[in-house]
């Protein structure tokens, strides 16, 4: 473990992301010229592992490169995308998250692959699945015989729905979601890499910031149903009750408005209701929709938005913009665009090489890509990228570097033991490449430092 772990410091790199295919039913045993990849602005570094490295493979894995490789002597890994890229409530974040995990893996490429392989994914293996949870599964078993592991499964109740298959497949994925489950492998079956704080630390630490800001105050729940509202919401009514707050004035579940919700009852609800604060937790058209439409009725609430409620699409609104500077608060697992880290260097670099936009979703599809690139570095060192060998080396992946973007992250032991407990909290900035500027740097309030995570916060 050591001699894989003082290997990968040598490999940091930066990934790509679209969707992959390809397989072979047949385990098969390849050696490939080991290579080295380090992380943009370095020169390569010498690796410890020897200059011929035997690799076992099954499904997700050839011996071919990739179409339109990179490096024509390496072998190829696929990896599959399941995301909402169109008309769902997220494909405003969908598309950027998708791209920034292209890029990744197309700095990773550029930068000679991983010890003899490229990684890609396919347009064929990106699935639109428009955040609905039967389409979801049905991409997973679309995928199953065609990918390594997935790049990214977008949704908590659409990663659930997609779990039976992936645990029969031993298929790893790192999940556009922070649910809190995800800590625990009686949940996940230790095939979900999450990244971050949960959702319902993410919910403490922001309640806590807005106490101590200013001190007791009258909220509002607005959320999605499923464990994204339910897991964000749990978070925030356990910290009000510990900050002596009294029950939200009102807790309504707003359908998306893709799926045909109507934001009118919950405007005409909170302005019956007039809390100081609501708190939102759900997609971003409906956050700025029911805000403006309350600011329109004379109301200026305080809003304490989930990560997820932000887009930088917002700022081409400029009177939606300026109301929200005056009172958008946000919650996010990492910090922003302009943030001075080897890992912000690395994705600005890749988002100006492939014409992307700032944007948040693509610092989050960005971050979700480190454990997959520690992941498949150690089965390869490990001489074995069959399924079931990268499912059981990810259950107890350790030293996942995030390029500072993140600490260190373990994937060992209970969930108290490795859940990541700090949150950035923001405010809407139109100034800022990504609309967004941070009020703190990493913030662990008491609430969330002494939580004991003893079960996932929300069970629907």
């Amino acid at each position: 473990m050591n001699n894989r772990r003082l290997a990968l410091s040598s490999l940091l790199i930066v990934l790509a992301l679209v969707a992959a295919a390809c397989g072979d039913d047949d385990t098969a045993t390849t050696t490939t010229a080991a290579t080295t990849t380090t992380a943009p602005g370095t020169t390569a570094a010498t690796t410890t592992l020897p200059p011929e490295v035997e690799v076992a493979f099954d499904l997700g894995v050839t011996l071919d490169p990739c179409s339109d490789a990179v490096n024509e002597g390496n072998g190829c890994i696929y990896l599959g995308v399941i995301s909402d890229l169109t008309d769902g409530p997220f494909a405003p974040l969908g598309v950027p998250l998708t791209q920034a995990q292209e890029d990744f893996w197309a700095t990773v490429n550029a930068n000679g692959g991983i010890d003899g392989f490229d990684v890609v994914i396919t347009a064929e293996n990106t699935i639109d699945a428009h955040y609905d949870a039967a389409q979801t599964a049905e991409g997973a078993v679309a995928l199953s015989d065609r990918v390594l592991a997935l790049a990214q499964l977008l949704g908590t109740p659409q990663t659930l729905g997609a779990l039976p298959t992936l645990i029969e497949g031993d298929i790893v994925a790192a999940g556009a979601t922070w649910f809190s489950g995800w800590a625990f492998s009686d949940v996940d079956g230790g095939l979900i890499m999450e990244s971050g704080a949960p959702y319902c630390l993410e919910a403490m630490n922001g309640m806590s910031f807005l106490f101590n800001q200013r001190g007791a105050f009258t909220w509002a729940l607005v959320r999605f149903p499923g464990d994204y509202g339910g897991d964000y919401g749990a978070g925030a009514l356990l910290a009000a009750a510990q900050l002596g707050l009294d029950d939200p004035v009102a807790d309504i579940l707003q359908i998306p408005v893709s799926f045909g919700g109507d934001i009118a009852p919950t405007v005409a609800t909170l302005l019956t209701a007039a809390p100081d604060v609501v708190v939102f937790v759900t997609g971003p058209t409906e956050m700025a929709g029911i805000a403006g439409a309350l600011a329109q009725n004379g109301s200026t609430p305080q809003i304490l938005g989930a990560g997820p409620t932000w887009n930088v699409a917002l700022k081409g609104n400029e009177a939606l913009m300026g109301l929200l500077e005056l009172t958008y608060v946000g919650t996010s697992p990492w910090s922003g665009w302009d943030t001075e880290s080897d890992g912000h260097a690395a994705l600005r670099a890749a988002a100006e090489a492939a014409g992307r936009s700032a944007s948040g979703a693509y610092i989050a599809g960005w971050t979700w890509q480190y454990p997959l690139l520690t992941l498949l570095t150690e089965a390869i060192a490990s001489g074995d990228l069959t399924r079931a060998n990268v499912a059981e080396l990810a259950a107890e992946l350790e030293g996942v570097d995030y390029q500072g973007m993140l600490p260190e992250r373990s994937y060992v032991g209970e969930a108290n033991d490795h859940i990541v407990r700090s949150t950035v909290i923001n405010k809407a900035d139109a100034a800022s490449s990504d609309g967004l500027s941070p009020l703190t740097d990493a913030f662990v309030s008491e609430i969330a430092a002494d939580f004991d995570l003893a079960a996932p916060c929300f069970v629907g």
